[in-house]
């Protein structure tokens, strides 16, 4: 009878493994969790020491130690001693448990994480003992085991078919051999382990003919559709209820108001240099939003791998280069950077038309229906716009264009608050040129004053003005704000100036062929900003909203004189090497002043010359390590270069007002930052900055893209 009762517990166990075998078996593809193996060698480990009947003394020791070795061979570093990884497991242990008390899960690492899962482990094959041979129960187990399978097949990419037969056969398994061993107990039956032997036949039978039945039989359709769409669309209203979708749309004659982020990509761009991706200008405000004045040009029509002028900066010098686009959502529209001069889709078929209107280009068919391409390419010339030029403009030639231009781009509604004009006024008294006073506006709007923010967003109300609520009330809000302010202020000063949306540059995802970049651009980039026109230029784009940098290129091509008026848009390279050597010479003379005026100082000469040798020497290794900290990161693999790089980063962003809170996590600083700037890059470069500082990796396992992200982020907060 004992042996009898020893074969039961040992069928028992089995299947009751096996039924939590199907908890595990989905994690490596449902979740980032992976060497699942350890998980299961442990669950195998707790279930034979259970079995065998193992004292607690035996086997909580034992136990603890298979986990620790587990971790140990999971999280070690290449050759790290034992006991040196268990001191860091330690201090790790009692961080996170700071952590816990204070509700921080997010920021949990793997290590503790994995321990917390063998914990659970733990706990649940001494759960299944107690279903198994104390209740002798399973089905609540095994009806939550179908329900947690199927779940994942209706929800997620993994494919439960044949778990769903295991599992069945699995618990038919279990609850007739559980039925007749409660049966047994009660009617104390003799000669036990034949009965058992009797019942392990029919048994047997009947799962197997009723699993069969059921593969074999005929299968109906579902009765009710796959409710995934369904369930979502709900979800989606409901998040939605009173909130917009970020993303581009035609209508924006009423501004405001919150949105969601939509992460959903609409297209990936491989070309040089990060630019705006333009779509349409808009040209009335209304005091509520943005409409279109009526069509007073025609439409014009070119072909595809024309050549097609609409951009007055271009000059003809062959800086020439092209934007590849792959678009996961399509539109009729072309998605255009600026110096456009021709696209090539499908050359065989259809045409284009450009809306002088709207500054906007669709594409159609040959029988004159809109058509969406999937892919294009555009040749561009490289917009570089001269500050000799910029600086040098103070109003519009004579003549009957530049007073169509001048009437148009500057319509401000019958209502438009004074106030507002007195602001722009006050705020560009001191500069005496269209570009300044434009840079003195968009200089205001980086003050700590305004806030970007795309949840806590007024919409006004009644005849409040949709500019100056933003300006003087709320000032908060995101680029529609910041650009259509920025472009009522120009207005008011008598400064053509016009609104323009489409998409921000986008996400850097590594390089291509030659200079080549890949960028991707999802609905978090829809984006719209400022031109400004310039008659010997065309419309120059300027950029307000907080957090955004503006990726066009200046030509520092003053004078002196010019130069020296006001400051520049964007410092060069050179002018920034040339006012280093300024200092640095600076700081020479006065060395050496303060050297020879002094008295029987002969003999510290030397020693002073040295000094300032040496001086000057960390200086310049200073200045080229924080000018270009990534280039030692890539050449030499210098751990230290990138923390540094990393830490003025971090004083780069508080220097425009982002700075961190006391208290807060670098994760939780990370995704701060890339909500504001509507990326991921803060959090990828916190990763890699992580994985330095806390698990000792060396800057060999890091690549260009950490380089790329690095400065991507120094432009957007301003370095």
């Amino acid at each position: 009878m004992k042996q009898g009762r020893t074969l039961l517990h040992l069928l028992l166990y089995v299947f009751g493994f096996l039924l939590l075998w199907e908890w595990l078996l989905p994690l490596e593809q449902i979740t980032q969790t992976s060497q699942v193996h350890y998980f299961i060698l442990f669950v195998v480990f707790s279930i034979v020491l259970i079995f065998l009947r193992t004292p607690l003394f035996i086997s909580w020791p034992a136990k603890s130690a298979f986990i620790l070795i587990s971790l140990y061979l999971i999280f070690r570093e290449a050759n790290e001693p034992v006991f040196s990884w268990f001191n860091d497991f330690g201090a790790e242990i009692q961080s996170n448990m700071a952590l816990v008390v204070s509700r921080n899960w997010v920021e949990l690492s793997p290590g503790f994480r994995s321990l917390l899962f063998f914990l659970l482990l733990w706990q649940m094959t001494y759960l299944l003992r107690y279903w198994l041979t104390v209740r002798k129960r399973i089905f609540v187990f095994y009806a939550m085991t179908v329900f947690y399978v199927a779940l994942l097949d209706t929800f997620t990419e993994y494919e439960a078919n044949r778990a769903i037969v295991r599992i069945v056969i699995i618990g038919f398994a279990l609850l007739g051999i559980l039925f007749f061993h409660r049966l047994l107990e009660k009617e104390q039956f003799n000669g036990q382990s034949q009965l058992m032997k009797k019942w392990a036949f029919p048994l047997t039978a009947m799962i197997a003919i009723s699993v069969l039945a059921g593969y074999i039989s005929p299968k109906a359709a579902p009765i009710w559709p796959d409710p995934v769409p369904y369930i979502e669309s709900k979800a989606d209203q409901t998040a939605t209820a009173g909130l917009s979708k970020i993303g581009y749309g035609i209508d924006d004659s009423q501004l405001g108001g919150p949105f969601i982020g939509d992460d959903r990509v609409v297209f990936e761009v491989t070309t040089s240099s990060r630019q705006y991706w333009k779509i349409e200008t808009k040209d009335v405000y209304t005091g509520k939003g943005w409409i279109t004045s009526e069509q007073s040009s025609p439409l014009e029509q070119f072909q595809f791998g024309e050549t097609f002028i609409m951009d007055e900066h271009l000059r003809n010098e062959g800086n020439l280069t092209k934007a590849s686009f792959r678009f996961e959502i399509v539109y009729p529209h072309i998605v255009r950077p600026y110096g456009f001069m021709s696209v090539t889709g499908d050359e065989t078929s259809g045409f284009l038309r450009y809306d002088p209107a709207l500054g906007k280009i669709n594409s159609f068919t040959s029988d004159g229906r809109k058509m969406s391409l999937k892919e294009y390419t555009i040749t561009y010339e490289n917009a570089k716009y001269s500050m000799k030029e910029l600086r040098g403009t103070t109003g519009l030639p004579d003549g009957e264009k530049y007073d169509r231009i001048q009437t148009r781009y500057t319509q401000l509604p019958g209502s438009f608050p004074e106030r507002i004009r007195d602001l722009a006024v006050e705020l560009t008294k001191d500069e005496d040129n269209w570009f300044d006073k434009a840079k003195a506006i968009e200089r205001h709007f980086q003050s700590g004053d305004f806030s970007y923010d795309q949840t806590r967003v007024a919409i006004p109300t009644g005849a409040e003005d949709y500019v100056e609520q933003f300006l003087f009330d709320t000032k908060r809000g995101y680029c529609d704000n910041f650009s259509t302010s920025m472009v009522t202020m120009l207005r008011s000063l008598g400064i053509p100036a016009r609104w323009a949306k489409g998409y921000a540059p986008g996400n850097y995802r590594g390089a291509a062929d030659g200079e080549y970049r890949m960028y991707e651009v999802t609905n978090n980039e829809a984006h719209s900003w400022v031109e400004v026109y310039f008659p010997t230029l065309g419309w120059v784009p300027f950029e307000p909203t907080k957090g955004f940098n503006n990726p066009s290129s200046f030509a520092f091509d003053e004078t002196q004189a010019q130069s020296s008026q006001t400051n520049p848009a964007e410092p060069s390279e050179k002018e920034v090497e040339q006012k280093e050597e300024k200092e640095i010479n600076r700081e020479k003379e006065s060395t050496k002043a303060s050297v020879v005026s002094g008295t029987g100082l002969f003999p510290w000469i030397w020693g002073g010359a040295l000094l300032l040798a040496v001086s000057a020497l960390g200086f310049v290794i200073f200045y080229r390590k924080r000018k270009r900290p990534f280039s030692s990161l890539i050449e030499d693999n210098n751990d230290g270069t990138f923390i540094e790089a990393y830490d003025m980063l971090l004083k780069r962003l508080e220097q425009r007002g982002l700075k961190r809170k006391t208290g807060q996590t670098l994760r939780e600083y990370a995704a701060h930052i890339d909500r504001q700037f509507q990326t991921k890059e803060m959090s990828q470069l916190t990763q890699a900055y992580e994985r330095i500082i806390y698990r000792g990796d060396d800057a060999t396992s890091l690549t260009g893209q950490e380089k790329e992200l690095w400065e991507m982020l120094m432009e957007k907060a301003g370095g």
